[in-house]
């Protein structure tokens, strides 16, 4: 698979929770979609060449499905974009788009008229001249580096996993804290301190290798996120030995509720993919045996999930703490190489 994420993976619902731990599906799920379809848009443009826009012998303005691609992107509000990223480093081709499409943005929709082709060509002449320069390469290598290698340190531990052991039982936990609901505003996270949230995966992760499933468990990885309304949150994918350990809804729950009551002192929520198994398409979650290659491959896309959005935008917290990170194989598994 490319670096272009899909979008099931980079769109799926995003939840938050509320002080009474309803879950409820934040904005921000509309705010990445829309990164990530200028992002890929804008890779195409770079690729195209001539006028996106032409007028044909009628008078009509002509559009290839680049030229309307392009405009749907106008469409999108990149102010309230900015309010759910506030503290993340978004895609140069992102950048150059929202630099250079301002003046053709009120031309996202209706009718076009010949008067506009030109506004819009110019528009678009700026980006691919802009992505050209010196700059545009090296941050372009600097985003897939981050993702390459949190990629490559995923394929590396599942490889081992599943060399090492004959069936795993794989795990999806949404790891966050409660929202507030403020009048006028919505939804918004707690202002907890990222030390705080540190210290919080550090008690989580030490329960993992020290609690009642520490003796069953293979390995895990862990991804720290940030939205306006949903706050500090982590992605969790946790391994255990299939061999010894089968109930995964069980196993999720119990881990998701010493998160909750125990790590957070009841200030945290979570959310088991695998209680909803049957809502995803690939599901690569739950008992996998290592002879399975299609449910493996699975396993493989929704693991890689937790690396996809850094090529797309990427948290960046105060120096010094990690948005990523794993362990294991545990066992007596034998690192493979």
């Amino acid at each position: 698979m490319g670096i272009a994420a899909n979008s099931a993976s980079i769109t799926r619902r995003t939840y938050l929770w509320d002080e009474d731990g309803r879950p409820v599906i934040t904005g921000e799920q509309t705010a990445i979609y829309a990164v990530k379809k200028i992002v890929d848009m804008m890779g195409r443009l770079m690729r195209s060449k001539g006028d996106l826009f032409k007028v044909g012998a009628t008078g009509l303005v002509l559009q290839d499905d680049l030229a309307k691609e392009f405009r749907t992107c106008l469409k999108a509000d990149l102010a309230k974009i900015a309010r759910h990223f506030p503290v993340h480093r978004h895609s140069p081709l992102f950048t150059i788009f929202k630099r250079f499409s301002a003046p053709v943005r009120f031309k996202c929709s209706g009718k076009l008229f010949p008067e506009d082709v030109a506004p819009l060509n110019a528009a678009v002449a700026k980006m691919r001249a802009f992505s050209k320069g010196a700059a545009l390469g090296p941050a372009l290598a600097n985003m897939r580096r981050a993702e390459r290698k949190n990629r490559s340190s995923t394929r590396k531990l599942l490889h081992q996993l599943r060399q090492g052991y004959s069936k795993l039982l794989i795990i999806r936990l949404d790891l966050g804290y409660f929202s507030k609901i403020l009048t006028n505003l919505g939804f918004c996270a707690q202002d907890l301190p990222i030390s705080e949230v540190k210290r919080h995966r550090d008690a989580f992760v030490a329960y993992l290798r020290t609690g009642p499933y520490s003796k069953d468990l293979a390995g895990y990885i862990w991804r720290l996120e940030y939205g306006l309304e949903k706050g500090s949150h982590f992605h969790m994918a946790i391994f255990f030995n299939g061999q010894e350990l089968a109930k995964d809804i069980t196993i999720a729950d119990a881990l998701g509720h010493y998160w909750k009551n125990t790590v957070t002192g009841g200030n945290g929520m979570y959310f088991s993919c695998n209680k909803n198994k049957e809502a995803y398409e690939r599901c690569g979650i739950g008992m996998v045996a290592r002879s399975d290659d299609m449910a493996w491959a699975n396993v493989e896309d929704a693991m890689f999930y937790l690396t996809k959005q850094d090529y797309y935008l990427r948290f960046r917290p105060a120096k010094g703490i990690r948005t990523f990170g794993s362990g294991g194989p545990y066992g007596g598994v034998q690192p493979v190489e």
